[in-house]
C-alpha cells in the first residue's frame, strides 16, 4: 500500500469545507459525499460483511511494537502450516493497527486482536469500519479548522491516504500514473502532496462550477454506479452554515471563559472559607493551650504553697517539740545542782579511783558530754516528735472522713477479701490529704476524696469510668482469650467537642492499626446527670445500648456522639458507622437509686467484653451487692495504678 504522509494545507482545506449537517465536502458549489463504496473501490476491498465496531472498542495494552515482536518471533520458529496461519494473522493485525487504523499513542484496538484467523479477517466489512473510523473525526477537526488554526488542526487517524486520492479524483490537480490499475489505491503515485499554495489556487479554480467534476473520469464503467451524487446548493447556505457554527464556537468559548471563572471564584470562595476555619481553630488551640497553661500554673503555684506551709509547719512543731525536750532535760540537770555544788557522797573518792583530773580537763570534758547528750536527745526524738503530716479537721459533709487514719468504716469493707482491704487501708495511709491525687495517668485524675466517694454512696465521674476501661484493657493486654479487643472513647470527647476545646487528642490512639485489631468501640455517655452505655460491634455493624434507668430520653444524644467521633477520625472509621442502627439490650439488671448509673455502666463494659453471649439474669444480684462492688472497684484501680507503690511495700498484687 502507498504511504502518503499527511499533508496539512491539504487536510486544513477538506476540513475547512466538510459540512457537519450533510456530512459531505463542499468542492465549489456542489456537496460530494465521501460514501463507504468509494472506500470500497479506492482499496479494492467488498462492500459487505458483518459490522466492525471500532469506537465501541476499548484499548488494550499492547503496542504497534508488541506486534512486530510477535511477527519477529514467529519468524525464527521452524515452518509449519499452523505457524504460517500465524504469521498472516499477525501481519494482518499489524496491518490494520499501523496503515488503517492507527492512533497517535501507537494502541491497538481490543477488537482487532480478538478477531482469530483469516475468515474471520474476511467476515468483517472493512470499508464500512473504515468510512466510519474517518468520520468520526472530520467533525472535531472541521471544529478545528472554522477557527482559522491551520497549526493546530490536529491528527487525523486512520487511511488519510485514501481521503487524499478521492480528493484528487474528484479535482484535475493531478493525474494517475496509472488509468487502469486495481484497486484505485494504486493509480497514485505515493509521492503525491499540496501546498498551501496549490490550496489557495484550488479555491479559485473551484468558485466556479463548470471546474468541478461531477464524476470521476479515472475508474470503470463498472464501477460508476458506486459513486455518491454530487449535490447543487447555493454557497450562501455553506457561509450561513459557516457564520453559524462560527457563532457556536463563539458560544461555547465564551461559556467555557464564564465557567473558568465562576470556578476561580469558588475556589478562591473555598480557599476563603479553609483559610479562615484554619485560622479560628489556631485561635481555639492557642486559647486552650493558654487555658492550660494557666490552669497548670494555678496548680504548681497552689502545690508550692501548700508543699512550703506543710515543711514551714512541719519545722515549726519539730523546732517547738526539740525546746521542749531540751528545756526538759536541762531542768532536771539544774535541779542537781540547785544548792550550787553537789552532795558530800557524790564528792567522795573511791579508794580505787584514778587520781582526779584537773579543773580545766574537767570543764572540757563536760562540754563534750554535755554536747553528746544533745546530739544523741535530739537523735532520738526527732522521729518520736515529728508531726503528722497533713492533719486537718474532718471537712463538714465528708462521709467517710478524710484524715491519714486506716479507713474502717464503709459499707463495703466486711465483704472485701483481708487482702483487698489491707490495699485500700495502705494507699490511702499514704495520701492523707483529702485534695492529694491518688490516680493521675493522661486524661484521668482521681484523687483521694473521690475514691472515698466510690467507697461510699456517691456519684461517680469521667476520670473514675475511664480508670475503669484501662484496667478492662490491662486484663486484655495480660490474658485476652476470652475477652473482645476493643476501642475506647472518653465521654469528656463530647464535651470537648460541645465546648470547642481541642477534642482531636483524645481519640488519637484510634489508628488504622489498632482499628483493624478491635471487635469493638465501647462509648460511655452522659444525658441528662445520667449514665448510659454504647458498645458498638465491628464485625455486624451495630451498637448496643445499655441503660441502667431505662427511658426514651435518654437515647437524645446517641448519635452526637456516634457523629463526633466520626468527625475527629473519618480518615480510621468507616463512612457509615453514623448510620448503624442502635439496639437497646434487654433483661439488663437496673438500678433502685439515683446514684449507682456509673456503677452498673462500669459492670456493663466489663459483661459485654465477654466473647460468650450474656446471661443477664445471673447478674440481678447487683444491686444488693451494690457495697461489695463499690469497693472491690476502688481495691482493683490501685491495684493497676499503684502497683510500684504496694510491690515496694511487700503487697503481692
Amino acid at each position: 500500500m502507498p504511504v502518503i504522509q499527511q499533508n496539512i494545507p491539504l487536510l486544513y482545506y477538506l476540513m475547512k469545507s466538510y459540512s457537519v449537517r450533510r456530512n459531505a465536502f463542499l468542492l465549489g458549489k456542489c456537496y460530494v459525499k465521501f460514501s463507504v463504496n468509494e472506500v470500497a473501490c479506492i482499496l479494492g476491498l467488498p462492500n459487505r460483511g458483518r459490522e466492525f465496531h471500532f469506537q465501541r472498542s476499548p484499548l488494550s495494552k499492547y503496542k504497534h511494537n508488541d506486534l512486530v515482536q510477535e511477527i519477529d518471533s514467529l519468524t525464527i520458529e521452524e515452518a509449519s502450516p499452523t505457524l504460517e496461519l500465524r504469521r498472516v494473522n499477525a501481519l494482518v493485525r499489524y496491518v490494520l493497527a499501523v496503515l488503517l487504523f492507527p492512533l497517535k499513542g501507537l494502541k491497538v484496538p481490543t477488537c482487532i486482536l480478538e478477531i482469530q484467523g483469516l475468515d474471520d479477517f474476511g467476515a468483517v466489512n472493512w470499508p464500512m469500519a473504515i468510512h466510519s473510523f474517518l468520520h468520526s473525526h472530520f467533525a472535531r477537526m472541521s471544529d478545528v479548522a472554522a477557527r482559522e488554526e491551520m497549526t493546530n488542526l490536529g491528527y487525523l487517524e486512520g487511511c488519510s491516504v485514501i481521503l487524499v486520492v478521492w480528493f484528487f479524483e474528484h479535482t484535475k490537480l493531478a493525474a494517475p500514473i496509472s488509468e487502469m490499475a486495481v484497486p484505485r489505491l494504486h493509480r497514485w503515485s505515493p509521492k503525491i502532496s499540496i501546498s498551501a499554495t496549490q490550496c489557495s489556487e484550488l479555491q479559485v479554480k473551484l468558485s466556479k462550477p463548470d471546474n468541478v467534476r461531477r464524476a470521476l473520469v479515472y475508474i470503470s464503467v463498472e464501477e460508476q454506479d458506486l459513486l455518491g451524487e454530487e449535490e447543487e446548493v447555493d454557497s450562501s447556505d455553506f457561509e450561513e452554515e459557516n457564520r453559524r457554527l462560527k457563532k457556536e464556537i463563539k458560544e461555547r468559548e465564551e461559556a467555557k471563559e464564564i465557567k473558568e471563572k465562576r470556578d476561580r471564584v469558588k475556589k478562591l470562595k473555598e480557599k476563603r472559607v479553609r483559610e479562615k476555619k484554619k485560622m479560628e481553630e489556631e485561635e481555639r488551640k492557642r486559647e486552650v493551650v493558654k487555658e492550660m497553661k494557666e490552669e497548670k500554673r494555678v496548680r504548681e503555684k497552689k502545690k508550692r504553697e501548700e508543699e512550703e506551709k506543710k515543711r514551714e509547719e512541719r519545722f515549726k512543731g519539730y523546732v517547738d517539740d526539740l525546746k521542749h525536750f531540751i528545756q526538759g532535760k536541762f531542768d532536771a540537770l539544774a535541779a542537781l545542782f540547785r544548792e550550787g555544788r553537789p552532795s558530800a557522797s557524790l564528792l567522795q573518792t573511791p579508794p580505787s579511783s584514778p587520781p582526779r583530773s584537773s579543773p580545766k580537763e574537767e570543764a572540757l570534758k563536760e562540754e563534750e558530754d554535755e554536747k553528746a547528750l544533745i546530739t544523741y536527745l535530739t537523735k532520738t526524738q526527732t522521729k518520736k516528735f515529728t508531726p503528722v503530716k497533713g492533719r486537718q479537721k474532718k471537712r463538714k459533709g465528708d462521709n467517710l472522713g478524710h484524715h491519714s487514719q486506716a479507713i474502717t468504716k464503709y459499707p463495703g469493707r466486711d465483704h472485701l477479701s483481708p487482702q483487698h482491704r489491707d490495699v485500700i487501708d495502705f494507699v490511702l495511709s499514704r495520701y492523707p490529704d483529702r485534695d492529694s491525687i491518688v490516680i493521675e495517668r493522661g486524661n484521668i485524675f482521681i484523687s483521694r476524696v473521690s475514691l472515698l466517694d466510690i467507697l461510699g454512696t456517691e456519684w461517680v465521674c469521667s476520670s473514675h469510668i475511664d480508670a475503669y476501661a484501662y484496667v478492662l484493657n490491662s486484663l486484655i493486654e495480660r490474658d485476652g482469650n476470652n475477652m473482645l479487643r476493643f476501642l475506647f472513647v472518653s465521654s469528656n470527647h463530647a464535651y470537648y467537642k460541645r465546648c470547642g476545646k481541642i477534642s482531636r487528642r483524645l481519640v488519637d490512639h484510634i489508628t488504622h492499626d489498632s482499628f483493624g485489631g478491635a471487635e469493638a468501640i465501647m462509648i460511655p455517655c452522659h444525658v441528662a446527670s445520667h449514665w448510659v452505655l454504647l458498645v458498638g460491634n465491628l464485625k455486624g455493624k451495630y451498637w448496643d445500648f445499655y441503660d441502667s434507668l431505662p427511658n426514651p430520653m435518654h437515647r437524645s444524644s446517641l448519635q452526637e456522639n456516634i457523629r463526633f467521633l466520626h468527625e475527629d477520625r473519618a480518615e480510621v472509621l468507616p463512612g457509615d458507622i453514623i448510620d448503624w442502627p442502635i439496639h437497646t439490650v434487654e433483661g439488663l439488671p437496673t438500678q433502685d437509686n439515683g446514684n449507682d448509673c456509673g456503677i452498673f455502666v462500669m459492670k456493663y463494659m466489663e459483661a459485654s467484653l465477654g466473647k460468650d453471649r450474656v446471661d443477664w439474669t445471673r447478674h440481678t444480684s447487683w444491686v444488693k451487692e451494690m457495697p461489695r462492688i463499690r469497693a472491690e472497684i476502688v481495691a482493683t484501680l490501685l491495684q493497676t495504678f499503684q502497683t510500684s507503690l504496694l510491690t515496694e511495700n511487700g503487697f503481692c498484687v
